[in-house]
């Protein structure tokens, strides 16, 4: 090919020829030219020289920038995690041992009893040596006395598991401790009442339902062992218990008469009559026996005990155990009969 190019035309080639810009074709005319014209050749070598070593120290430069630049986002990488784990543990921590939870009523053992004066006293125990309480808060509104209180694990912050309090009952008619009743109208409400209580069920129907009545009054499943029958289809609504184990000398049939039959009609609203089967040891062996608690029944014994008490004027005008299970406070009276009843009935056990 032709050598067309004047030195001209090259030297001002060369800056794109040396950076590599220049296309095939003019890149090899140039170097056709720089063969054949040693000025524009040493014109050529002196720009390389020197143009090289600055683009090579300005990479240099920019990739010490660049490491520069990544060790400080690793820096500032770690110094965000460890400063985000630093929070998130002060917070548990501050959690845990500072702030804590609300004292729920399954976390305590209560003793309460009304004094001489009117006042109402409050000894509160942790059940958990490891937890502590603290900011006991009384809010009085209208008659309603709600106290409520915290839990944190212990520390040197907090080290009591305890809590004493006392409530003047001077126009009182209610009074809550974390959420449970265990004062209403001039009857102290223990946990086994507001146990009962808080099982009622408005349906005979509901299987999940009477089991946890049936623990609630106190026939467990495992220590009992029964099997149950339920009789929805027509009015009377029954639910029989099958009691699986063996009876000793004393009748199923007291037990669940004056005890248990009275609670269950009283805490499942729709529910007619309790029955009941078991076996029990005779001089010729065992006998299979029944029996059934019917609600009529049940109302008339209540009305005979409740005549012979000192539980006061208002709740001997109540008619009917359901009656009593509509507040706290009658269940309370309710449990109370009827374990004083069964002491009269059989040897106290209770």
């Amino acid at each position: 090919m032709r050598n067309d190019l004047t030195c001209a035309v090259v030297r001002d080639l060369l800056p794109n020829y040396v950076e590599g810009l220049t296309s095939e074709e003019t890149g090899q005319a140039v170097e056709r030219h720089l063969r054949s014209c040693p000025d524009c050749a040493a014109k050529q070598a002196a720009m390389v020289g020197p143009e090289l070593a600055s683009r090579l120290e300005e990479e240099r430069r920019e990739l010490d920038y660049l490491k520069q630049v990544k060790r400080r986002s690793r820096f500032r990488l770690v110094a965000a995690v460890v400063c985000t784990v630093l929070v998130i543990a002060g917070g548990f921590a501050a959690k845990i041992f500072l702030i804590g939870t609300p004292i729920q009523p399954q976390t305590y053992a209560l003793r309460h009893y009304v004094d001489e004066e009117n006042v109402l006293h409050l000894m509160i125990d942790c059940v958990n040596s490891g937890m502590a309480y603290y900011g006991w808060e009384t809010d009085e509104e209208n008659g309603l006395v709600e106290i409520f209180g915290r839990t944190v694990t212990v520390s040197p912050f907090h080290d009591e598991g305890w809590g004493r309090l006392t409530v003047p009952l001077e126009g009182v008619r209610e009074v809550r401790l974390c959420g449970d009743v265990v004062y209403q109208d001039g009857v102290v409400v223990t946990s086994a009442a507001m146990h009962r209580y808080e099982a009622r069920t408005p349906y005979a129907g509901d299987a999940p339902a009477l089991g946890r009545v049936a623990e609630a009054v106190g026939l467990d499943d495992q220590t009992w062992g029964y099997t149950t029958e339920l009789t929805t289809s027509a009015r009377p609504y029954r639910w029989t218990i099958n009691f699986q184990s063996h009876w000793g000398d004393t009748s199923a049939d007291v037990f669940m008469r004056y005890y248990y039959g009275p609670q269950i009609l009283a805490l499942v609203d729709n529910l007619d009559e309790v029955g009941w089967t078991y076996t029990t040891a005779t001089s010729s062996g065992k006998t299979f026996c029944e029996g059934v608690l019917t609600l009529e029944e049940a109302d008339a014994h209540l009305i005979t005990i409740l005549a012979q008490s000192d539980c006061g004027e208002q709740w001997k005008a109540l008619k009917s155990v359901k009656d009593f299970a509509a507040t706290p406070a009658g269940m309370q009276v309710l449990y109370d009969l009827v374990r004083e009843d069964l002491s009269l009935q059989v040897a106290p056990v209770f």
